[in-house]
This record gives C-alpha cells, structure tokens and sequence, in this order.
C-alpha cells in the first residue's frame, strides 16, 4: 500500500485540478472543490456561492464547520462505496461528495453542491448563522434566498458526473505513482493490491508488466499473459488499434473507453479501458499503461433496467386504453343515453386518459430514444389543424381558468411533412405546460410563420447553442406560444428540457412538476432536425410577478407531399 506520508498533491498538481474543477463547473454549474480526508482544501474553491464565501465560510467557526462537512461528505461516500447526498453540517445546503481513492487510500474528495432542494426555514436560518458567528443577518438571509433550488435527483446526475471525474483523478494518480517510483518490487506490492486489470505496456503494445487483477479478469495465470500483445485480449481490435494511434499521434494523452474482451479461453466480457501514453526524455513513446476493469455486472444490471422499464411501459399502456374504450363507449351513448353534465364529466375523464397515455408514451420514447431505437413516422400534414387540435383538447380547462386564447392562423392551412403522432403530443405539452401556468383570466398566444434559416430573426431569438443546427439554406415553420404565467428565471431556460427538471421560487409558486412533456419535446424536434426552446417574452417588464414564458419551435418546412 502507499505510504500515508504521500499526498494527493504529490500525484496530481494543483493546476490540473483546478483545471478538472473548471470543467466541472462549466458541465454542472455547481460549487465545487477538492478537499483532503479533513476537508480542508486543496485545490481552489471554484464557482462557490457569496452565501458560501462571505459567509458561511467567512468566520472561524463558519469555516471549520464547512471543513467537517466536507470531510464528513467523502467518508460517507467512501463507506457507502458511492456518491454521497446530504445536508451540509453548517447551513444545511444539500451537498454532494466523492472520494478519490487511489490503491486503496482514500487521499481526498471531490465535494460540490450549494444547492437547496426545499427552502430552509427563517428561523432555523438565523440560528445556523448565529452558531457561526455571523452578524451581518439580513446579509445571510438575503443571499441564502438566492441559492437555487435542484431536485435531488437532478443533483444525483451530477453526482454521478463527479464519481467519473474522481475515478480519472485516481487515474492519474495511480499512473503517476506507477511511473515515479523506482523499485520494482514496491511497484509489484501495490499494483497487485488494487482490483482492477493494471498492464504495462511496451512501444510495441506487448505486456511488460500485469497485476494479479489481470489475472482474474482474464482467467489466466501472469506467465501468459507476459510478452503477449494487447490485441490478443480484445475483441475489438480496430477500435483499439485507433485510439493507439491516436495516443502516437499526441492527439490525446490518455483515453477512457469501453469495448469487448477475451478472456484467455477465447469468452467475450465488456470491459472499460483507460491507456495513458508515457514518453521518455527526447518526448518518444517509451511505453503504455492500461487500467483494464470487467463491466459485466454493471451491463448486467443496466440490461435488468431496461427490460424493467420497457416492461412496464408497455404494460401500463393497456389499461389506459381499456380505460379510453370504455369512456368512449359511454360517451358515444352505446350502453344508453346521457345528459350534458354527465357528457362534460366524460370529456374531462377522457382528455385526462389521453394525458395520461401521453405520459406513457412519451416515457417509452425517451426510452427508445436512451437506446438507439427511437424512429419517426413522417407523413404529409397540416400544423395548423395539429394546434386548433390541442385547443380543442384543453378547450374546457381554458373557459375554467377564463383564459383568451388568440390563435392568428387559426382556420388556415399550413401543410408540411412530420410525424403526426408525436408532433401532437408535443403541441399539446406545450399548450397545457401554457394553461397550468397561466394565471386566472390570462392570454395565451399562438402565432406561426414561414422562415428561412438565415433570416436575421433567428439569431435575435436567443443566442442558444441549439441554434446552430439550423440550416441558412432551409425553410422553418416557427411556432410561438406564450402565456401570461408565473415564467421561469432565464438561468433555468435551458434545463426545464431535462428529465424531471422541476423549479420553484420563493413564493412557492413557479413552474413545478414539469417532468417529462418538455424533455419529450424536445427529443421530438431534434429528431426532425428542430430546436425548440424558451425565453421570458418581451411584456415581462410590465409584470413582473407573472411575467409569463415563451416557447418557440422551428420545424423544418418541406410543403412537398411524401
């Protein structure tokens, strides 16, 4: 085992951690830093909150504190042998921590977080700032109401995230370790403590040198595998044989991969690689090293939740159509008559059906779609006829909430080439995330146009990475649909499209529970080669408590019949 005298900043400069962080921040947009066992950090504390900075971790006590949660995030994670997620010790901030474990040895964390999944009562507030030592109270109070509110399994992905970057560090780690010291038989003792698959590698990719992991992962003794070539272990000789050359070329230094391998008797297993390059004094290649690790139970359990979850997608879809035959039955009067009111009650009973069966549908797109298996129906249709459609639908929740609805095209024809089916339940999604959010008696705006990809118009709309998908030479159908409701904080525009992505402000009101129906959209017009997204509309500055939300859908125009 390494010795306890060896640091993580020993293995990996300061620099190159602040360099991971940087990333991180930029994917996640989180606080983050890379704290010892004790907490204390050690690389810079990147993107930290002014709630964090100036003052949970501005006076002694304050800081110390955050030390101890930290230190109490990582060795959580360590014991649990996964991401961790909890409550900060000091403010009570919902953190997150990841151990980076190099041979064994738990030399530090990754720890992020500064996020609220719920409002942290006033007057539990004031007793945490008061512990600390805090005397700026309306200060503390007045940034921790701007700490933004993520859902906990939103804050898992990121976790997730970080568990990755953590096992890179320990890469480097273990590599840098690996080719620093000097006695082959203390390199020997700690190689072959850790459980993964560690080759060394000559120029020629022939193994110098494997761990006892090897050994277990191949099935085979370390005297056969000395001497043979990398090759010989995989099954996907091309694939290895690119990022090899790619590694010669000085393209990439290092590479994280997964492809097929072959145990000693020839038996294919999913494994993950990570090969570094190392050079010598003239900056030639001197030899390779693999970080080799058998994936077959994590494919396993992956496989186990697909299954799950095309099994019960479609077994949920039966009873919603049981129920939609029945309702239909009735309100076609085939079991006897019935009056208006039991009529509206019908109506209400089965567009709360459809809603529910486009839930379920929409969940086993996003699940064809997560595996590869997601494909369009495009037929010859008119768009305009999809639209009055999803008013129809909502038609009674519309005259309940007394909302006017101004349709401009309404009655016109609009015809184009998409899938019908999908591009209803994304009209539909958009018009009812309109009415749910609207306040009573308020407007929503339907508008549509012809647009080609360079007009000017496009690059005005919202300087969106999405945007630059869009084809100056194409025709766009452009769909706009506002309503007067609570809105959404820009910051959150782009991340309401993400799975089970919910928000909330400090009145407890705003756009809560949105789930799927966006992240279904827009994998629907992405799969037409489409954006769809939203911004604050121009109006807000006259409301500024309902400043109301704008989306916009650009749907390739093709008016020829298919």
């Amino acid at each position: 085992m390494i010795k306890q005298s060896i640091k993580l900043l020993d293995l990996v400069p300061k620099e190159k951690l602040d360099e991971i962080l940087q990333a991180v921040n930029e994917a996640c947009g989180i606080g983050s830093v890379i704290a010892d066992t004790e907490g204390r950090p050690i690389s810079s504390e990147s993107n930290f909150s002014t709630f964090c900075k100036d003052f949970c971790r501005a006076t002694e006590k304050g800081r110390l504190k955050c030390y101890e949660s930290d230190a109490y995030g990582g060795k959580m994670s360590r014991n649990h042998k996964e991401p961790y997620v909890y409550d900060c010790l000091n403010a009570g901030l919902v953190d997150c921590a990841t151990p980076i474990i190099v041979a064994g040895q738990h030399l530090g964390n990754l720890n992020g977080g500064q996020v609220l999944e719920e409002s942290i009562p006033r007057e539990e507030a004031i007793r945490r700032a008061k512990r600390i030592g805090v005397t700026d109270i309306d200060g503390y109070l007045q940034q921790l109401q701007k700490i933004p509110h993520v859902k906990r399994t939103q804050l898992q992905k990121i976790v997730n995230l970080m568990s990755v970057i953590t096992q890179t560090i320990s890469d480097l780690a273990l590599q840098r370790i690996l080719l620093s010291l000097q006695s082959k038989e203390y390199l020997n003792k700690l190689i072959n403590s850790v459980s993964d698959c560690i080759i060394s590698l000559d120029a020629d990719f022939k193994i110098s040198m494997s761990n006892h992991g090897c050994s277990t992962i191949f099935r085979c003794s370390q005297d056969i595998l000395l001497g043979k070539s990398f090759f010989d272990l995989v099954q996907d000789k091309s694939i290895l044989n690119a990022y090899k050359s790619n590694l010669d070329k000085g393209i990439e230094d290092n590479f994280r991969f997964e492809l097929t391998a072959l145990t000693h008797k020839q038996t294919p297993f999913p494994v993950q690689i990570s090969i570094s390059r190392v050079n010598d004094e003239s900056g030639n290649v001197a030899n390779y090293v693999a970080i080799v690790r058998d994936i077959t139970e994590e494919k396993r359990i992956a496989k186990m939740k697909q299954d799950l979850v095309g099994m019960l997608t479609h077994d949920m879809r039966n009873p919603i159509l049981a129920v939609d035959r029945a309702l239909e039955l009735l309100s076609r009067e085939r079991l006897g008559p019935i009056n208006e009111r039991q009529n509206k009650i019908l109506k209400l009973a089965i567009n709360t059906n459809d809603q529910l069966g486009g839930m379920v549908n929409a969940f086993l797109d996003i699940f064809r779609d997560e595996n590869n298996r997601f494909t369009l129906n495009i037929s010859h249709n008119d768009i305009n006829s999809i639209i009055e459609k999803g008013l129809n639908e909502y038609s009674l929740l519309i005259l309940e909430k007394k909302l006017r609805v101004c349709f401009h095209q309404k009655g016109e024809k609009l015809p184009c080439n998409f899938d019908v089916f999908r591009m209803e339940r994304v009209i539909s999604n958009i018009i009812s995330n309109a009415i749910n959010y609207s306040v009573t008696g308020g407007e929503i705006e339907i508008q549509n146009s012809i647009i080609r990809g360079d007009n000017p118009l496009i690059e005005s709309l919202r300087p969106i990475k999405d945007l630059r998908v869009i084809n100056p030479q194409q025709q766009y159908i452009w769909i706009r649909i506002a309503d007067t409701g609570f809105g959404v904080p820009e910051a959150y525009q782009e991340s309401i499209f993400e799975k089970f992505f919910t928000i909330e402000n400090e009145d407890g009101l705003g756009r809560r529970g949105i789930g799927l129906g966006l992240a279904f959209s827009k994998l629907v017009l992405e799969a037409h080669q489409g954006v769809i997204f939203c911004k604050t509309p121009k109006r807000a500055a006259v409301n500024t408590r309902s400043p109301g939300l704008e989306f916009n859908l650009l749907l390739p125009f093709d008016v020829a019949p298919l």
